[in-house]
């Protein structure tokens, strides 16, 4: 048996134990027909901004932004109903007429450049995200932006949860954040640490009043807990499940299972400097070549994602993909790791005696990291190249990445997140980027993605964008391992929730209880 396959059915032995578990929960009382309770992966953190990028004040809907995507991640007004490009640095976005915040201020220009001000002044990452030189008011309600160079992406930009607009009693005098307050459907209510965050239907809202009185987000970190919570009657919703779960709920009739691909890709992050074998490209490439994405899939996820042999998701018609995808190709590997100096000796690939070892971090708060980290270290493993795999939380590994003390980390993040590709390529891999921690630094590359974010809808973005993702397998800083699969569940009372392709939004606003 393969080192592969024993990893692999080590794998499914552990999920079958657990699922043996978990097959007789005992039911507890049901939850309350006006309250949706949500069993997530995450702590919310509602009163710090920094935790995960404010992604919960835009999944929860406390806050809204000024453009937001549809469900084929397209912009459509959010905010402001309309802007224009007035000049190549220079747009206008028009504001929505009474709409109120949680506190009943009115939200207009004036309020609006407070907040992105603020934002901007809190979280380092918005400002290369937003690239804004200066806000004024135009008018009452019309919010004029200029960029520091032509901008094309704003718009899009301006959907990521991070842009989400807050009252300034969101804030203390000294500006610092205390908790959020918007002008979304639900408003923020309650937070018990490490245990639950409250939200409840907020009756001024300008858009379509939620069904529901209240969302409970309950904190269970445990996949395992949380699928035994909902099974129990303890939650309504659940999301992140692990794939075992996924194929025994879709046989029950008392549940209902949502699964769909969304933006995200896990993809090992290669160390490029000097400390890393990773710094020669011919090991990169090699380390592509040998690594089967689709086996990783069947194998350790149970079918539950997509294999990833490009960087953006297949099913994303405006994503640029690369003329030669990745591939599997031993012989190509072969042929790169002999010019890289390399030979196999008993299988195991040397280089003056010494075996090639790829030191691999991860994180095991994600549900399917764990599974994706050992398939891809016992696929290196079978091929000849050792590998040293250690798992930690993400602010351990992240500690020991900017450090420079890993050859490849693998990690999770949503590069079509924002429906424009220049939200990832810029922000994690630009030599200047604030993310870029893998030492990489290609000219071309850079030149690509800060002329692309310039450019409008068209043949040349698209033949610059495309340029830039070549240049990206063909340096191969990466390695793409598997497109995210959204995989949920609810009890089977639960009515119109649909996977919103982004990641981040729940949409429980258009959810009701039967």
């Amino acid at each position: 048996m393969t080192i592969f396959r024993k990893t692999l059915c080590t794998f499914a032995f552990a999920t079958l134990a657990i699922g043996a578990i978990a097959t007789a929960p005992q039911k507890a009382a049901a939850t309350e027909q006006d309250t949706l309770v949500v069993g997530t992966m995450w702590e919310a953190l509602p009163l710090a901004m920094q935790p995960r990028r404010s992604r919960f004040f835009n999944e929860s809907e406390i806050l809204d932004t000024l453009v937001k995507l549809d469900y084929d991640l397209n912009t459509i007004p959010g905010l402001a109903t309309s802007w224009e490009r007035v000049s190549p640095t220079v747009w206008h976005f028009n504001l929505r007429e009474n709409v109120v915040f949680h506190d009943g201020t009115k939200l207009d220009a004036e309020a609006v450049k407070f907040s992105l001000e603020r934002v901007i002044a809190l979280l380092p990452y918005a400002a290369d995200l937003l690239n804004i030189k200066q806000m004024s008011v135009a008018e009452p309600l019309v919010l004029e932006i200029e960029t520091n160079e032509p901008f094309a992406a704003l718009p899009n930009q301006l959907t990521d949860a991070i842009t989400g607009i807050y009252a300034k009693a969101s804030f203390n005098d000294a500006g610092e954040f205390v908790k959020p307050v918007g002008t979304g459907p639900w408003k923020f209510e309650e937070y018990r640490k490490q245990d639950r965050t409250i939200v409840t239907r907020f009756d001024g809202y300008w858009g379509e009043k939620p069904a529901l009185s209240k969302v409970e987000y309950r904190f269970i970190p445990d996949h395992n807990s949380r699928t035994l919570a909902l099974e129990a009657g303890e939650v309504d919703f659940i999301d992140n499940m692990l794939p075992s779960d996924v194929a025994r709920l879709s046989r029950d009739e008392n549940f209902k299972v949502y699964s769909k691909p969304i933006a995200g890709l896990y993809y090992g992050a290669f160390n490029a400097g000097d400390k890393s074998p990773l710094s020669d490209v011919r090991i990169r490439q090699a380390v592509n070549a040998l690594v089967d994405r689709d086996l990783i899939v069947k194998g350790a996820l149970d079918g539950i994602g997509e294999p990833a042999w490009d960087f953006f998701g297949p099913q994303f018609d405006w994503a640029p993909k690369a003329d030669e995808p990745f591939k599997l190709d031993t012989g190509l590997a072969t042929s790169l790791l002999n010019d890289a100096g390399y030979e196999q000796n008993d299988g195991k690939w040397e280089k003056d005696g010494a075996p090639l070892t790829l030191r691999i971090l991860s994180y095991s708060s994600r549900t399917e990291m764990p599974a994706i980290t050992e398939a891809l270290a016992a696929l290196l493993n079978q091929n000849g190249i050792a590998t040293d795999v250690q798992m930690y939380t993400w602010e351990g590994m992240l500690d020991l990445v900017k450090r420079g003390e890993y050859d490849i980390s693998v990690v999770f993040w949503t590069p079509e997140m924002t429906g424009h590709p220049d939200l990832h390529l810029k922000s994690q891999f630009h030599s200047k980027a604030g993310l870029n921690y893998q030492f990489w630094n290609n000219a071309d590359f850079n030149e690509a993605v800060d002329t692309g974010r310039t450019l409008s809808p068209g043949a040349e973005k698209d033949e610059t964008y495309r340029r830039a993702v070549n240049i990206l397998h063909d340096d191969a800083p990466i390695i793409p391992l598997v497109h995210k699969v959204s995989v949920g569940a609810s009890a089977k009372d639960v009515e119109g929730y649909r996977i919103h392709p982004s990641g981040f939004f729940y949409d429980f606003k258009s959810v009701s209880k039967d």
